[in-house]
């Protein structure tokens, strides 16, 4: 497929790992005893010319924080994980949105936050830089050629034989969308991956 970057598996669980331990200490500066749960994910990234990457995030459910009828709880929570977040050298915001006060910190790419939550409580979350695996993309050799094919056989019209999506040219994608054609399914749809079909005598 061309364009493998070496590596890039490797460089992306650390990536993963740095982020989990990140959002672990914006949930310990807000309470130390603290064991929300989380929830991660994998966003699958791609441009138009064929690069490709994946991006890890997460969130973790509500988090208490320390004397939740007091006015200014969740205030005081923010600006405590401010703090720390500003002491290990993030870069950070205080907002407030529609739904309360948020806290925005970023580092090397790394983004991680905390927003408010009902009932007095906040939800933290994070996303990694995006790794990319692969630099561009190269249509696969054809399935098949003239000089190889079986008596009876000739090549497949919609794909002159290369045995992918003639839409996206075995990618998937188009313009960075699910392929309309292939429906992320890459071989061509008539001819099955082949790049043959049967000459009708």
């Amino acid at each position: 497929m061309g364009g493998e970057i070496a590596g890039a598996a490797e460089e992306f669980e650390r990536s993963a790992d740095r982020l989990r331990d990140a959002v672990k200490g914006l949930v310990a500066a807000v309470d130390r005893a603290a064991e929300p749960e989380v929830e991660e994910w994998v966003q699958e990234r791609r441009t138009t010319r064929g690069a490709q990457g994946r991006q890890f995030g997460m969130r973790t459910t509500r988090i208490a924080v320390a004397r939740p009828h007091h006015a200014g709880a969740v205030a005081a929570a923010l600006a405590a994980a401010d703090d720390a977040m500003t002491a290990a050298g993030w870069r950070t915001e205080i907002r407030e949105g529609a739904r309360g006060p948020r806290l925005l910190a970023q580092q090397d790419g790394f983004e991680v936050g905390l927003f408010s939550v009902p009932n007095a409580g906040l939800s933290a979350w994070g996303k990694a830089p995006t790794v990319w695996f692969r630099t561009h993309w190269k249509r696969p050799p054809r399935a098949a050629t003239p000089e190889a094919l079986a008596p009876g056989d000739g090549l497949c019209p919609w794909c002159d034989g290369w045995g992918t999506c003639f839409a996206c040219e075995g990618l998937g994608f188009m313009d960075g969308r699910r392929c309309p054609e292939c429906g992320l399914g890459m071989d061509c749809s008539y001819c099955g991956g082949s790049g043959r079909q049967r000459v009708d005598r």
